[in-house]
This record gives structure tokens, C-alpha cells and sequence, in this order.
């Protein structure tokens, strides 16, 4: 049967007929009354494109909306669903133009590629008929073929009926700030549908095995490649995707579907989508992480046994492209040539997935957590990509696309001026001198940060440099690391906040329980203090990094004083370690991260026994508010612009006043141009923002006079209303302030 979808396929026929013989031969083979194809178009809809045993003019007069009837149902499901007595089943939608009355039963198994449904298979029967497991693996496979078909160019074009694709919006999650226009390129290009059958199975083994090799000896030379830092969080998080290429386990489930008769490619992209499938149900945000990373291995083996690992190079992407993935591991991204790329649009993927990480630190504009993002677009579409406010614009009108050029002008050329213009420091037109520090956590974005004329680092953030390890790395390898940063820094300020691991930040070594709410649970300097010889290890590592100089390090999610007390002490015992040998810092300043709303009344004690803080307000907002920062219902149901959120920040500055420290804000809310104009009304004079964001930051403050934010916050912080974001707004339109970056 699979040799004779096969031949099918591989004629020169039109589109439709090869779609009638491949449904012809299957319903042969499986003795069925009925075999129907239904492939997805571009709006969700499934049409019947092709049928033996229904009415021939119900082909793409039959359409149904998503998740309407049997097909919806087999549609949403994983693997194959049987069904007797259809017609009075609670989903059976009927269809008079079909004919499909005279049937009783239904099995129908999802056409799955790339983690999304392509279609659906229909087998139907006139006699009842209970389906066996042999029938269900049988169809299954077949499905699993027919992905494939339907996944050729020539059928996409056919069933998505190009020229007349409308204009289109979607939304996602920002993952990596950006504009950009360009086209669609997709990074899972379509096999090659003339070999999915195999004849001589112990050959398609070796040809398996052989490129296996072929692909882990391409991941060594990308370790191996100019441009790569020898050390630091992309080095790590390669060495650890290498590491999990070596392990055979997925491998032999790839044997198994050769084994079955597949080639080994047909093999690998259905292991690629069963990894795709895991991930949606994996429990655990940290795993889905780590199975994307095992579904680019997939990808990878499968270009590899396809002969395509160089045609997705600089020869086969277009200029200005914006690729779209169902997912993507970081060894993807850096691999492509970064000088066509302008945008990245993901299926699947969050903010601390791994290529959001290398996203951000190579400026590419990115967004995610758009299903079904792939099934909307062709290779050349043109798209506008706001990565911004978390959205894409598909095949946009001459006159949308005109206006997104005038404003990426104009964007670029206040981009330029304040290069010019933003040297030095930053002061208000009253003359408050407001210092401007960067987050980073990347040795790229240290030196992203200093060309971009920042004063210092404000957070760095020491755990993302070792995310991609299974465990901790070692006392020499963060001497090195850390070292490194300083050597890039100079004599600019530096505060390194110690590993702030917990929730999807975990490595493998120290999971021990999966946690019901990982964001409040066993985190951070809960884990530090609960490992004092790991905490130790790293502030020795840091005090040796930082011999004969200042040492300003940050301890995160402090709840109350005996935490800053008790890390004091290791600290204590690290800084006698160093000087024993001979490497001790000239001086040690100790700080916190003020996150808990615990520490926020408890801070006139525990800001006396520090030299300085920062607020994250990411974490503190989210735990003030009780509302996850996170949570797809939780994005408009809190603001940091609001009466509950001014007067918890003004009773820390007022804290830190008196306490005689100095205070920096660091959360997103110091990257945010109203923000920034509320912090300073405040009374905060430290912020520490995102690299890209330094220059134009700097021109708010330069455009702010600091008195009358502080009238305006002064005015509405004991406002009743959810938020006051719309008051700020139109201030800030009225003193002239930019808000566009």
C-alpha cells in the first residue's frame, strides 16, 4: 500500500488527480467503503479535497469551519479516533452533498507535520465495523505519509489558493523587541515526497546512522566556529544541545519507524512531531523548553537525510527574511545567516525559551505563541513585523505597508539622533541627574550596553550565561566567565545578581519536585541558602573575578532580614577564601533584589544592613497584585501604572532614603518610556534598562522636568481607577517627551 501511495504521488498528474489515485489506493488496501482527504486552508476551514466513495462534486464543496464535526473532532486529537453508529454521534455534522449517510462507522486519523494539522484521513464503512489496534496503526501510518504529501509546494499552493489570500493579523507574545519588514521564509522546508517507502531496510539503518554522524559533526564545527565566545551562555547552551545529541534513545525510535517500512526521513519527521505533541502536554514550562530542543534535533537529522542541511544557507534564504517555525532550538538561529534575517515569527516558544535568549542578544525582533502560525503564510508573503506590541501583519496593503515604512524612517532616524545626542549622562530639564545602567545577561549584552552609552551594568544576570548546562558549572568555568565581563566592563560599575534559578530555570541537578506553583516555590536565594557550598562557590568565583577591584554583588528574592543575614555570612566565608589566596576584591558592596512584598515591610531593618538595592518590579508587581505576570488572562489585569503600584515604589524610596543607600529599578517598568517618567516622579534616580532601550530612555529624561512628574504621580496615587497609563500618555504628549524608541 505505502509503495502505491508512493507511485500515486510521484506521477506528473494536476494536483487533484494524484489526490484521487492516493485515496483510491488507500481505500483498496484497507477494504474500505470510503476514503477521504480533507486538507486545511489558509482560514482554519478543512475541505474535502479529495474522496473514493463520496460524491465526486462534494470535492471543495464540502467545508468544514475548525473543529466542526467528525473531521474537527479527528482534527483535534493526536492519533487516530474511531467511531461507530456516526450518525448519531453528538459532533456527526451532516453534509447531504456528501452522501455519506449510507455510512456507520468513522476512522479518522490527523495529518500531523511540524507539530500542526495539515488535514485529516477518513476511513468509513457501510457495516458496523469495530476497528482494531492493527487498523488504527495502519491508518496512522498512512497519515503520517500523507503529511507529507500534502506538505509538496505544488499541493499547498493548490489547496490554499494563494492568489486570492487576504490580508491578515496575528497576535502573540512579544519575545524579542523590534520592527521590521520583510517575507516569509519557512525554516521546515517540505521533504522531498519522492522516497518514503523503503525497499531494503538494514541499508536505510546505515544510511540513518551515517547521518547521524554527519550531524553531530556539524555541531561540533559550529562550536568550533569563528565569532563563537569561548565561553558564556551561548557556548554553554550548544555544548549541552550537543550532549543530548549523542544520546541514542530518540534514535531508536527513528529504527522503529524505519523498521515499519518508512524511509528514515518519513521516520525522523514522525519522531520530530510525536516531540512536537509532548510538548503541548508537558506539564512542566522548563520541559517544553528542553523538548523544543530535542524537536530541532529532529528537524536537524531529518535536513540532514533529506541532503538539505545547506539549502536553507545564504543561497536559499531571501533577503529580509522573517522565518517562520513551528519551534526553534538555538543552535537553528545561530547557525542562519544573521545578515538575511530581520524577524522571527514561533508557534511555540516563551520569553526564557532558549532562542529567546540568543534572539535578544542578536537583535532579532521576535514573537511567539501563535498556533497554527505556519498554516497562514507561503514562502514570500510579504510581512510587517511588530514584535513590539506582539503582532505580525500578513500580505499588508500598499497603503499599510507605506505608512510602516514612514515609520520605520523615522524610528531609524531618531535612532541615529540620539546616538548623537546621548553621550554622557542623562538629566532632566531641571537638572535632577537621572544614571541610565543596563540589564544583561550575555557577554554580548554587556558590550551591546557600553557602545550604547550606558554607565554601568546595572543587573547582571550570572544564571543565563549557564542556562543551557544540565548542572552547575564549575568554580573555574565562572572565574572565567565572570572574568570576562569585567575585562569587557572596565572600570564602569557592575552588580552581578547571584544565580537566580527556580521555576522554568532549574537544571536537571537540582530538580527535586515538580512544584504547583514554581514562580512562589523553592527559588532563587531559597536554593542558595538551602546549597551554601554552591552559593559559596559562586561568590568566591566572583571575588577572584574581581581581585583588586570593587565587587557589587545582589542577592535576589530576599523575603526577609535572616535571608541577608545568612548569606552575609557565606559571603563572609568566600571573601576569607580569596584573600587566603592571595585574590580578593578591593572592596565589597552587598545589595538586594527587593521582589517580595515581605521585604518591603520589613525594609527599614534590612536596608540598614546594605550598601544598596534594586527594585525588580517584574516579581514584585506580580506578587502584589497576586496576578501572574505570565498568564495569557493576567496581561490587562494589573498595571504598573496605578495608585497600588506608586505607593508601594514611593514607600521603598522612602525606605531607602532614610536608610542612606542607593536604589535603582531594574523590572521592565524602567524600560518603558511612561514608566520611566512615573519612577522619576517617584523620586528614583538609578534605572537599569535593556540595552536597546538606553539611547531612548536618555531622551526621556532629557525631555522630563522631574518636579512635574512628581506633581503628576503626587496627583493620581490616590487614584481609584485600575490604571492611569492614558494620564501619563497624554502628558507626556503635551511636554513633548518621546515614546517611540
Amino acid at each position: 500500500m505505502l509503495r502505491a501511495v508512493r507511485d500515486a504521488v510521484s506521477q506528473s498528474d494536476s494536483a487533484p488527480l494524484r489526490l484521487t489515485k492516493v485515496v483510491n489506493v488507500i481505500a483498496k488496501a484497507l477494504k474500505a467503503d470510503v476514503c477521504s482527504l480533507y486538507l486545511k486552508q489558509r482560514d482554519g476551514v478543512m475541505a474535502l479535497a479529495a474522496t473514493h466513495g463520496l460524491r465526486a462534486d462534494a470535492v471543495f464543496n464540502t467545508r468544514l469551519a475548525p473543529g466542526e464535526g467528525l473531521v474537527g473532532l479527528a482534527a483535534a486529537a493526536t492519533g487516530p479516533v474511531s467511531i461507530q453508529d456516526v450518525q448519531n454521534h453528538p459532533a456527526f455534522a451532516y453534509r447531504p452533498e456528501t452522501g455519506e449517510d449510507a455510512y456507520s462507522t468513522f476512522l479518522g486519523a490527523p495529518l500531523l507535520r511540524g507539530g500542526t494539522v495539515g488535514g485529516v484521513l477518513v476511513i468509513q464503512h457501510v457495516t458496523d465495523r469495530v476497528y482494531e489496534d492493527d487498523d488504527l496503526e495502519a491508518v496512522a501510518i498512512v497519515a503520517a505519509l500523507m503529511a507529507e504529501v500534502a506538505a509538496d509546494p505544488e499541493l499547498t499552493a493548490f489547496v490554499a489558493n494563494d492568489e486570492s489570500a487576504p490580508a491578515a493579523r496575528i497576535a502573540g507574545t512579544r519575545i524579542s523587541s523590534g520592527l521590521s519588514i520583510g517575507v516569509a521564509a519557512m525554516r521546515d522546508p517540505p521533504l522531498p515526497i519522492q522516497r518514503m517507502i523503503v525497499d531494503d531496510i538494514p541499508a536505510e539503518i546505515q544510511r540513518l546512522d551515517l547521518a547521524v554522524e554527519l550531524m553531530l559533526r556539524e555541531l561540533d564545527n559550529l562550536l568550533q566556529a569563528p565569532g563563537l565566545e569561548a565561553s558564556g551562555e551561548h557556548r554553554e547552551i550548544l555544548e549541552a544541545f550537543r550532549l543530548a545529541a549523542s544520546d541514542d534513545a530518540w534514535i531508536r525510535r527513528i529504527r522503529n519507524g524505519v523498521e515499519q517500512g518508512m524511509t528514515a526521513e518519513v521516520a525522523a519527521r514522525r519522531v520530530q512531531t510525536e516531540a512536537r505533541v509532548r510538548i503541548r502536554r508537558a506539564p512542566s514550562a522548563y520541559l517544553r523548553e528542553r523538548l523544543a530542543d530535542l524537536d530541532d534535533l529532529a528537524g536537524r537529522l531529518v535536513r540532514v537525510l533529506a541532503s538539505e542541511a545547506e539549502s536553507f544557507g545564504v543561497a536559499e534564504l531571501p533577503e529580509r527574511s522573517i522565518i517562520f517555525a513551528h519551534s526553534m532550538g538555538p543552535a537553528e538561529l545561530l547557525e542562519l545567516d544573521r545578515s538575511r534575517i530581520v524577524g522571527l515569527v514561533l508557534e511555540e516558544g516563551s520569553l526564557s525559551s532558549h532562542v529567546a535568549v540568543v534572539a535578544r542578544a542578536l537583535g532579532v525582533p521576535a514573537i511567539s505563541g501563535i498556533p497554527g502560525a505556519l498554516a497562514t503564510v507561503q514562502p514570500g508573503d510579504e510581512i510587517i513585523l511588530d514584535a513590539d506590541h506582539g503582532q505580525a501583519l500578513l500580505r499588508p496593503s500598499s497603503q499599510i505597508l507605506s505608512s510602516f515604512q514612514a515609520s520605520l524612517a523615522a524610528r531609524s532616524a531618531r535612532k541615529a539622533r540620539y546616538a548623537n545626542s546621548t553621550r554622557g549622562p542623562a538629566r532632566t530639564r531641571d537638572e535632577q541627574t537621572i544614571s541610565i545602567m543596563a540589564n544583561a545577561g550575555l557577554l554580548m549584552d554587556v558590550e551591546t550596553a557600553f557602545s550604547e552609552g550606558a554607565e554601568g551594568i546595572g543587573l547582571f544576570r550570572t544564571e543565563l550565561s549557564f542556562l543551557g548546562q544540565s548542572g552547575l558549572p564549575s568554580i573555574e568555568e565562572q572565574i572565567a566567565h565572570y572574568s570576562e565581563v569585567r575585562k569587557i566592563s572596565g572600570d564602569r560599575p557592575i552588580f552581578f545578581r547571584t544565580f537566580d534559578h527556580g521555576g522554568d530555570k532549574t537544571p536537571a541537578t537540582l530538580v527535586r519536585s515538580r512544584e504547583a506553583n514554581p514562580a512562589l516555590g523553592w527559588r532563587a536565594i531559597r536554593i542558595a541558602l538551602d546549597l551554601p557550598e554552591t552559593l559559596q562557590e559562586q561568590l568566591y568565583s566572583l571575588a577572584v573575578a574581581s581581585a583588586g577591584e570593587e565587587l557589587c554583588v545582589m542577592f535576589p528574592m530576599v523575603a526577609e532580614v535572616a535571608e541577608i543575614r545568612e548569606a552575609r555570612s557565606i559571603l563572609a566565608v568566600a571573601l576569607e577564601q580569596a584573600a587566603i589566596d592571595g585574590r580578593a576584591p578591593s572592596h565589597v558592596r552587598v545589595g538586594v533584589a527587593i521582589e517580595t512584598p515581605s521585604l518591603v515591610w520589613q525594609g527599614e531593618t534590612a536596608l540598614r544592613r546594605i550598601d544598596f538595592a534594586t527594585i525588580g518590579t517584574n516579581d514584585l508587581l506580580q506578587f502584589t497584585f497576586a496576578a501572574d505576570r505570565d498568564g495569557v488572562r493576567m496581561t490587562e489585569r494589573y498595571d504598573s501604572l496605578s495608585s497600588p503600584a506608586f505607593s508601594m515604589l514611593r514607600h521603598i524610596v522612602g525606605q531607602a532614603r532614610m536608610a542612606g543607600i542607593s536604589l535603582s529599578v531594574c523590572g521592565e517598568m524602567a524600560s518603558d518610556p511612561l514608566g520611566v517618567i512615573a519612577l522619576v516622579g517617584l523620586g528614583v534616580r538609578s534605572l537599569s534598562v535593556v540595552p536597546t532601550s538606553i539611547n531612548s530612555i536618555k531622551e526621556v529624561v532629557r525631555n522630563l522636568d522631574a518636579k512635574s512628574a512628581e506633581k503628576l504621580v503626587l496627583e493620581l496615587i490616590d487614584s481609584e481607577e485600575h490604571s492611569v497609563r492614558s494620564q501619563f500618555h497624554e502628558y507626556a504628549l503635551a511636554e513633548g517627551i518621546p515614546l517611540e524608541p
